[in-house]
């Protein structure tokens, strides 16, 4: 009996994560990962006490909010990249080694082979994002007195990020090489970061920079948004609804891209 839909995608996407296990980058994510939770415990380790700024005494207490907000969002800025840089040859390269062609003999459909291979990147990305904001959430909660909802909230935006970074660089993958696209992922995510906070401070960001805004996933946006709570009674002035089903239209979207392009994509035999 021929195998369900669902049954060959979670065959394909065991594979595809075991591929993704065995990367030589993955040492390197988990060095810089526990690097970051050391920065963020030494950053977090002040909770108490004061600071002179400008001359004058601010309790630590009262910047807390926007520290772990700062953290956070960082943190998630960082996760979204690793995706996109994890995905952006766990495609290619069984394109490359022949191994796809193998698979795509069967009766094995091209979404389901890309929609795997895409699963094995971003689990390996996701998993690495739930410890180091969850790590960093719960330092901020007991040293810092931060709510966890806010920070389970951002970290849900920073998995919807990291799918559509992850997404739309492993469909440009399939255009241009491995170097590049990672390249071009961190220029991706380092500007919409930027415009992105600049639009939350008011700044006028004029002609280019509206467009940014408008037509780019709000990545950072959605995850200060979400955090808005640590920094009351200042809160963005953005419909945290409206951002999230934004995030959400842009996720579908790009997972979309990426399975009609690769459909239409010729493979070399």
């Amino acid at each position: 009996m021929r195998p369900s839909s669902s049954a060959i995608f979670l065959e394909l996407a065991s594979e595809a994560l075991w591929d993704a296990t065995r990367r030589r980058i993955v040492p390197m994510i988990a060095f810089v990962s526990l690097i970051s939770l050391l920065a963020v415990d030494s950053c977090t380790s002040c909770g108490s006490g004061n600071i002179t700024a400008n001359g004058q005494v601010v309790p630590v207490s009262e910047i807390a909010g926007w520290t772990g907000m700062l953290v956070i969002a960082s943190l998630s800025m960082w996760m979204m990249v690793l995706a996109g840089i994890l995905a952006s040859d766990h495609l290619t390269e069984p394109l490359s080694d022949g191994s796809a062609n193998l698979v795509l003999s069967r009766p094995v459909p091209r979404g389901a082979f890309a929609g795997a291979r895409l699963a094995g990147a971003l689990a390996i990305a996701m998993a690495t994002a739930v410890v180091v904001l969850g790590v960093s959430a719960a330092l901020l909660h007991l040293r810092s007195g931060l709510p966890l909802l806010p920070a389970a909230l951002a970290g849900l935006a920073c998995l919807a990020g990291s799918v559509v970074v992850g997404s739309l660089a492993m469909t440009l993958s399939l255009m241009t090489t491995r170097v590049a696209t990672a390249m071009l992922v961190m220029v991706f995510v380092g500007a919409v970061t930027f415009i992105n906070s600049l639009g939350l401070t008011g700044v006028e960001l004029g002609a280019v920079g509206t467009a940014i805004q408008v037509l780019t996933p709000p990545l950072s946006t959605a995850v200060v948004v979400a955090l808005a709570p640590w920094t009351d009674p200042v809160v963005p002035d953005v419909d945290p609804i409206i951002m999230m089903l934004k995030l959400c239209a842009w996720m579908i979207a790009s997972v979309g891209i990426l399975l009609v392009t690769f459909n239409r994509f010729e493979i070399r035999q």
